[in-house]
């Protein structure tokens, strides 16, 4: 996926950028739109998934094109050398066994204050590890705080256990299924809405969301060919803005 995003240098566009996907920095391409200056923001693209690697080809062919490539003349000896293979692309994997123990140990130890009947699992996948928190509904509520606030926080102090090399892993947490629960009422939420912006032909502003949930929107959205969806404004007001497509 690809989102573009602004700021008042090309710094605070990133870091715009990554808040709306939810991604961190070691997981995003980044390309730069635009320098932006005194009366002029900043813009940037960031890329993730299946558009990283065509980002980064878009990169590599803007720094080196082919008359910047030196032209040398080939020799009898040259030519009849063997052609060298090209060089495989190898995808690094990094063992998570470490990165789940520590996390598992630290959610059994913070839950375990809060809830004894509190258990902790974890499916883990490639580069991948969902932890799971169950538990009493009451007891569990403060971890989950007010629309999901201490439960993304919580997720922030997960990732902050990951060293370096394990950048690559990326880490979710859900508790009592809150955030299925909340994903299944968003995508809802997309499609009731894109329908009525159809319908009366005008733009909807959503109420303003965080990342995590406006990601939902634009891509349960993005499929559709009859809407676009737009976030805008900052911090605290950010929002999806909802478009229908005329003209199709």
């Amino acid at each position: 996926m690809k989102i573009t995003a602004t700021g008042k240098s090309v710094e605070i566009a990133i870091q715009n950028g990554l808040l709306e996907c939810g991604l961190t920095r070691d997981e995003v391409e980044v390309k730069v739109l635009e320098e932006g200056g005194l009366f002029k923001k900043a813009k940037v693209q960031l890329a993730w998934g299946e558009d990283l690697e065509t980002a980064v080809e878009e990169v590599v062919k803007e720094e080196i094109q082919p008359e910047d490539i030196p032209k040398v003349e080939q020799t009898e000896e040259v030519k009849e050398e063997k052609t060298v293979p090209a060089k495989v692309k190898k995808v690094r994997v990094v063992d998570s066994a470490a990165l789940q123990k520590r996390c598992e140990e630290f959610l059994t130890g913070l839950v375990g204050f809060i809830d004894k009947e509190a258990k902790v699992t974890c499916d883990a996948g490639e580069n991948e590890l969902s932890f799971t928190v169950t538990g009493t509904e009451k007891g569990l509520s403060r971890l989950i705080g007010y629309h999901g606030d201490n439960l993304k926080a919580l997720q922030v102090l997960l990732s902050g256990l990951k060293r370096k090399a394990e950048n690559v892993i990326r880490i979710y947490l859900d508790v009592n299924g809150y955030k299925a629960d909340r994903q299944t009422a968003i995508i809802a939420l997309a499609n009731k809405t894109a329908d009525q912006a159809v319908s009366i032909e005008r733009n909807i502003h959503l109420d303003p969301m965080n990342a995590y949930d406006r990601r939902i929107i634009h891509t349960t959205l993005q499929e559709r060919d009859d809407v676009t969806t737009e976030s805008t404004g900052e911090g605290e007001k950010r929002h999806v803005v909802v478009k229908p497509v005329f003209n199709r």
